[in-house]
């Protein structure tokens, strides 16, 4: 932070105008041809689960929460996980065979990263990682890695970028079977309908 902050001082005094270029400079990488082909090879590696099991700790828990609705929304089957310590524990208990991993997860290898990839090598699920590069050990454990950077390198991460990163990766993945995206989506708002139907009847 402390760097970012001199850097935002000495480039333009606005810490708005440096979140936008750096923001600029993620999205600049998702346009990329190797971006592209690392998303291509993520939707082929999920599409075929039964379920998409996310998981993030720490703000990364956030984004798997929300990507995980978003997978619901459009007709696959999903959770989350994002527990730490020996909570964990508990939810890798019902991870079997037909489901695969989104794994959110960057730096160095936690033992809950470690405990993720061990218990789907052993289940022989496909694993899909989004990190911040694609050449390090953690990276090197998934059978796909998305490489998306959070910020700046050596400045403070910033999530806006593997946001957009990973509504791309929902759509694409809703592209990839439309009728089942729409029938969710055609039910989530009869669903709401009932919903509020009902809060109206309560009052």
């Amino acid at each position: 932070m402390r760097r970012t902050l001199v850097d935002l001082e000495v480039t333009t005094g606005q810490a708005f105008d440096g979140v936008l270029l750096a923001h600029t400079d993620g999205l600049d990488v998702l346009r990329s041809e190797k971006c592209r082909t690392q998303v291509a090879a993520a939707v082929c590696a999920l599409d075929g689960a039964e379920r998409i099991a996310v998981f993030g700790i720490g703000p990364s828990s956030a984004l798997a929460t929300y990507v995980s609705t978003l997978l619901a929304r459009n007709g696959r089957r999903s959770r989350t996980i994002s527990a730490t310590g020996s909570m964990l524990a508990d939810q890798l208990l019902d991870l079997a065979r037909g489901d695969a991993l989104l794994i959110l997860a960057y730096g160095r290898l936690y033992r809950e990263v470690k405990a993720v990839f061990a218990e789907a090598k052993a289940l022989g699920l496909p694993s899909v990682l989004v990190t911040e590069a694609d050449d390090t050990p953690l990276a090197k454990l998934a059978d796909v890695c998305v490489a998306i950077p959070r910020g700046r390198p050596g400045q403070v991460a910033l999530h806006g970028a593997t946001l957009v990163g990973l509504e791309g990766l929902v759509l694409s993945l809703a592209a990839a079977r439309p009728e089942a995206a729409l029938a969710s989506l055609d039910n989530l708002n009869r669903l709401r309908r009932v919903t509020e139907a009902q809060a109206k009847n309560a009052k």
